[in-house]
């Protein structure tokens, strides 16, 4: 059986697939993991609140930095992160205390991370979020998250319904 991040979804549920800028049919995920060589495992449901994204974030890069998953990928995994967490929170769940995030990320030091952000919003339509380096966009001081992500990460993905990223970054 393939892993949860690699496995095709639905038809309702089918996910947007991006690699290196450009949409794919297929979704394939750059890496496949084996859970027997997996050096670091988080999961947890936090609070859609700016303390709540802060703690995971520290507790996935301290986990992260003990198990030797840092690599030099500490600055991009970090924004990376961040930026899907905020999305979440503000943008999925628009900031209701009542909702909360599932993240999930994975490593294994000699092949990568993956981190998977889903909330309990609406979902979007990525293929819809204008692109922030637009004319009349470059003075926003918000919507650059998606474009971040997709600069940092090697592979991204959107998942049901744009309820859920899935952030990879390949360590070569």
């Amino acid at each position: 059986m393939l892993p949860w991040f690699a496995r095709a979804e639905t038809e309702a549920g089918a996910a947007v697939t991006e690699m290196h800028g450009r949409k794919t049919a297929t979704r394939r995920a750059p890496f496949d993991l084996d859970r027997r060589t997996l050096a670091f495992r988080f999961r947890r449901k936090l609070e859609s609140t700016t303390p709540g994204i802060n703690r995971a974030v520290r507790d996935i890069l301290k986990h992260a930095r003990v198990t030797g998953c840092l690599a030099d990928h500490q600055a991009e995994l970090e924004i990376a992160l961040r930026e899907a967490l905020a999305n979440a929170v503000f943008h999925g769940n628009r900031s209701d205390a009542a909702k909360r995030v599932l993240v999930r990320a994975y490593c294994d030091p000699k092949k990568g991370f993956v981190i998977a952000v889903r909330d309990e919003g609406t979902g979007f339509d990525p293929a819809k979020v204008p692109d922030p380096r637009r004319e009349d966009r470059l003075t926003l001081t918000h919507g650059r998250g998606i474009f971040l992500m997709r600069e940092l990460m090697d592979h991204i993905e959107h998942r049901k319904g744009g309820r859920e990223v899935v952030l990879y970054k390949k360590f070569e």
